[in-house]
């Protein structure tokens, strides 16, 4: 019996997340999972409280694969190229996987009050910590709640950013290096970093 509730909670994984990916973000309601999944609406709230239950869910395989991306990177010596590196896959993920990206920022934009789980919360420390021990190297005088802060203003700013980069917005425009742009404001914002470290 369990198998086939699991069965059932894995094809409306796959089937939500396929539905994004094609359709956009938009397409995503309780009954157009159903009609393309062939699951009742009911079966789909007995796996999942709510709607925001199963987008936590396919945010939390979002940040799973974003993880898989960073653990493949080869660090080096240099602490600003590892930093670059770990952008540059951050950017090249949203670009490639805009409706998915959406999915997970519009979610933290619009759902303050969804009580995020522990393995939810987990993951994005995760994901923010990758450049943890590079930044700090970087930024030896930085005292530690300083070190953070910046570190935690760099993330966010990133992903604000993401959200340009998951739209349609650049797409026209030619001379725009849409992989840059993530690479260029968190090397700005680094070497704004250093300035105030000078003073």
């Amino acid at each position: 019996m369990q198998n086939i509730k699991d069965n059932i909670h894995q094809k409306l994984i796959i089937t939500g997340r396929d539905l994004v990916k094609s359709k956009g973000v938009e397409f995503l309601t309780a009954r157009k999972l159903s009609e393309a999944s062939g699951c009742s609406i009911g079966t789909i709230y007995n796996q999942f409280a709510s709607m925001d239950d199963f987008i936590a869910e396919q945010n939390e395989i979002t940040m799973l694969e974003m993880i898989d991306e960073f653990d493949k990177i080869k660090t080096t010596p240099d602490n600003f190229k590892n930093l670059n590196f770990y952008i540059d896959v951050f950017s090249n993920y949203v670009l490639k996987n805009r409706e998915i990206w959406n999915l997970l920022y519009g979610f933290h934009l619009n759902n303050k009050e969804y009580k995020l789980s522990i393995r939810y919360k987990k993951l994005m420390l995760k994901i923010s910590d990758y450049c943890y021990n590079d930044f700090n190297k970087l930024f030896l005088h930085l005292d530690k709640k300083r070190s953070k802060l910046m570190r935690e203003a760099l993330v966010l700013g990133l992903f604000a950013i993401s959200s340009l980069l998951s739209t349609t917005i650049l797409d026209n425009r030619n001379k725009i290096n849409k992989n840059n742009i993530c690479r260029i404001f968190s090397n700005t914002f680094l070497a704004g970093i250093t300035l105030l470290e000078r003073e």
